[in-house]
């Protein structure tokens, strides 16, 4: 690793001027700073809430109560558990695990990137009901199987080549997954696609962004790390506000515990947005 290159951090707004992707990761990030970015893109994360509402209520779109994530968020199950405990992981290794030069990573990330690209058409093309679809998730993930043979092939007939595309495309595939990223979530406002859910995931796709420059600048761990963070605190976070007892002293004393957490996270994200605009970060 270049210790050089290591010691000079490239700030976001210089890095997304032209993403360069890596055999490894051009920085070093402490964990005290990596909760400052995990308070930015929670703090984008509720303005893009905000917005989705403002957007809702202004252009009168109708967002079924049953929808995948108003289902996600209210109906606690093992299924629903099981898929927040892995789709972090599922979805960082989809699109953001090939962000990359080595050879590893690109060819692990295209396997899972073509099963993610699979499970999300077919999910689609049915038009299940929401329930349905967080009972049966891991159903569809048999593809990995083929897909795995498909980037195997590639691997040992057209190492060279695929290598060479991320070299030179490296800023096209970066903004082709931070797309894709946002895209995949548009379903999840309806039970079938509508144009105006891609309105909706531009808050998504934001983050996707932010998600996919940690996993260059830093490394997957992290944005693995972030991704996995801000699902927790959403849903298990909204679980356990609906499990107690209403206008109970446990649910008093969780709403002071938020309201905390959320001006910790509002104040650490706006000193860390200061900082990105300043070019510091």
């Amino acid at each position: 690793m270049n210790d050089a290159l290591m010691s000079r951090p490239t700030p976001l707004l210089r890095f997304l001027r032209k993403p360069e992707l890596g055999e490894h990761a051009s920085e070093v990030l402490t964990l005290w700073r990596w909760l400052g970015w995990l308070c930015l893109l929670l703090l984008i994360g509720f303005a893009g809430g905000a917005l989705d509402q403002l957007l809702v209520h202004l252009f009168g779109w109708t967002v079924p109560p049953n929808s995948f994530v108003n289902h996600l968020l209210t109906h606690a199950s093992w299924s629903a558990a099981a898929i927040v405990a892995v789709a972090p992981l599922l979805e960082e290794l989809a699109f953001r695990a090939m962000l990359s030069t080595a050879p590893k990573p690109v060819f692990v990330g295209l396997a899972f990137f073509f099963t993610y690209l699979y499970v999300l058409l077919r999910q689609n093309l049915m038009h299940r009901l929401p329930a349905y679809g967080v009972a049966h998730y891991f159903e569809l993930f048999w593809v990995l199987i083929p897909a795995c043979l498909v980037s195997l092939l590639l691997y040992g007939y057209a190492r060279e080549p695929v290598l060479r595309l991320f070299r030179n495309r490296g800023v096209v595939i970066f903004w082709v997954s931070c797309i894709l990223f946002g895209a995949a979530h548009a379903a999840i406002y309806a039970n079938h696609l509508t144009w105006w859910a891609f309105f909706l995931v531009i808050p998504q796709f934001v983050l996707g962004v932010l998600l996919a420059s940690m996993r260059v600048r830093f490394g997957l761990r992290w944005s693995i790390a972030t991704h996995y963070a801000i699902d927790s605190l959403m849903v298990w976070g909204a679980w356990l506000y609906l499990a107690v007892a209403h206008e109970s002293v446990l649910q008093h004393g969780l709403m002071l515990a938020y309201l905390g957490i959320g001006a910790f996270v509002a104040i650490y994200g706006l000193v860390a947005l200061v900082r990105v605009a300043r070019g510091r970060w």
